[in-house]
């Protein structure tokens, strides 16, 4: 089975879409993706599922998985599906199909899909595939991202494609939150931040946290970072410095 360390360092950067109108599975899917993915949208059927990706493309964001049921109300996988594709011919979309639906297969298979989690689904498979398909993304924004690395002193450099931390060039583990408030001081550097501006960028990432989590996080990532590159304000809030 691939280690969930493993899985996440494929994954952390990456945005996906699930697409499942039963409520149970949605919920249970969509818990477990928001612990290893930046981002997670969740539509209930295929016609929502596609109005959220034409936005996110109007916003010049970015979709790198799609997770779809086939059988759904108002818009099936297999036409959700094509009209991605007519907007991303690259798309890489992984389709959950029940026994029943072997029917769908070939069409799916003649537009280039051949990612299949069948229902049931298991964990052990769902962290397979997960795993693979995310790597391909990341082999793929390599070679379109320029990398750039940041100094933060005392040894440690940042690397802002791969979204990775190293002291002395060996990895720091950091928690999806400990990275997203890093990337949060990275964007402001030398400027005041206060809690509600920490609040409001963790929001827009669909995650609420409040500033006793907010102090907690800053507590945690000073442990992994030099300590002297977080100021803390008092009254203010926080300046990042390198």
């Amino acid at each position: 089975m691939i280690d969930y360390k493993k899985l996440y360092t494929e994954t952390k950067n990456l945005s996906v879409l699930l697409v499942e109108d039963f409520e149970p599975l949605r919920r249970e899917m969509s818990e477990v993706l928001e612990d290893l993915f930046e981002k997670v949208i969740v539509a209930s059927d295929g016609s929502e599922a596609l109005a959220l990706y034409q936005t996110m493309i109007e916003e010049d964001d970015r979709v790198d998985l799609v997770i779809s049921d086939i059988q759904m109300p108002i818009m099936d996988g297999v036409i959700l599906t094509e009209k991605i594709r007519e907007l991303n011919p690259d798309q890489v979309v992984i389709i959950l199909s029940a026994y029943t639906d072997s029917k769908y297969l070939i069409k799916f298979i003649n537009m280039g899909i051949s990612k299949f989690l069948t229902k049931p689904i298991q964990q052990e498979e769902l962290f397979e595939t997960l795993y693979t398909e995310s790597k391909t993304v990341q082999k793929l924004k390599r070679k379109s991202t320029k990398i750039v690395t940041i100094s933060f002193g005392d040894d440690y450099v940042w690397n802002s494609a791969t979204r990775v931390l190293k002291y002395n060039d060996k990895l720091i583990e950091l928690t999806k939150h400990e990275l997203l408030l890093l990337e949060f001081f990275l964007a402001r550097q030398e400027h005041m931040c206060n809690g509600h501006d920490i609040i409001d960028y963790f929001y827009h990432k669909n995650i609420e946290i409040n500033e006793k989590n907010i102090r907690n996080l800053v507590f945690k990532l000073r442990k992994k970072i030099p300590e002297k590159c977080i100021v803390s304000i008092y009254g203010l809030g926080y300046k990042f410095t390198l």
